[in-house]
């Protein structure tokens, strides 16, 4: 992340030395276009470890969305992004066996209904450099609303050769505050039309508050909880309609 800023701060500079001297080779003002590609959380909310509640079990997933960007200088301008994420859930087993063991069972079988999901809301500034008529570096500093959701977790205990029942971690829903900085390159194939390729870095922090349906006793782990910082970064290839000017 520090690397990044430096190479952030290095693009502002240079953008800001660029737009004093040079005019700006691509004729538009601007952009929307879609975008897809993969996400990558880091940090405790991908760790599988039972016996840390701090622990997310979150993997690699995907992400979708629109984009757009009005300049209204030469190298600055203001936009913002709508978009959906998906993740895996990883370390089923894991956690089955540490239910298992907490419990003193002889099996325990977790199912999860979908991943974690993801909606972010974000305005704010985007910069770019253009170099030649066809390519250009971008940045953008977005900061808005983030709206994420846990999946539902269910464990059916088995013990003694019977079934003890099915308890479930429920579903929740939290928003919060989030940011994000990227950088891409931009190729325009035709005057209206270009190719984005971005590499994004987001963090937010919700506050989820989750129940828990019919468990059979409050030993191991028990989530009721969870407040940890949900930091992805995202590789996504996009299209762009160019807003050619007159």
């Amino acid at each position: 992340m520090k690397k990044l800023k430096i190479v952030i701060a290095l693009f502002i500079i240079g953008v800001a030395a660029y737009s004093q001297t040079t005019d700006i080779p691509t004729e538009n003002n601007g952009f929307i276009g879609v975008f897809g590609g993969l996400t990558v959380p880091s940090g405790n909310w991908t760790h599988v470890a039972y016996n840390d509640n701090t622990s997310g079990y979150a993997g690699n997933g995907s992400t979708f969305g629109i984009e757009g960007a009005w300049y209204f200088s030469k190298c600055v301008g203001i936009g913002g992004m709508i978009s959906y994420s998906i993740f895996s859930f990883k370390g089923i087993d894991s956690l089955s066996a540490g239910y298992q063991n907490s419990f003193d069972v002889d099996q325990v079988t977790t199912m999860v209904n979908g991943g974690y999901s993801m909606w972010t809301f974000m305005p704010g500034i985007y910069l770019r450099c253009p170099f030649g008529n066809k390519f250009s570096i971008n940045a953008k500093f977005l900061a808005g609303f983030t709206s994420a959701t846990t999946p539902t977790i269910t464990c059916d205990v088995f013990d003694g050769g019977r079934d003890d029942g099915i308890f479930t971690q429920q579903a929740c829903t939290a928003n919060a505050f989030g940011y994000m900085v990227g950088l891409g390159v931009s190729y325009s194939i035709r005057s209206c039309l270009a190719l984005n390729l971005h590499a994004n870095y987001l963090s937010t922090q919700p506050d989820f508050y989750i129940d828990n349906i019919n468990r059979p006793a409050n030993v191991g782990r028990l989530i009721t909880e969870y407040n940890q910082p949900l930091n992805t970064m995202s590789f996504t290839l996009g299209v762009a309609y160019l807003f050619l000017k007159k």
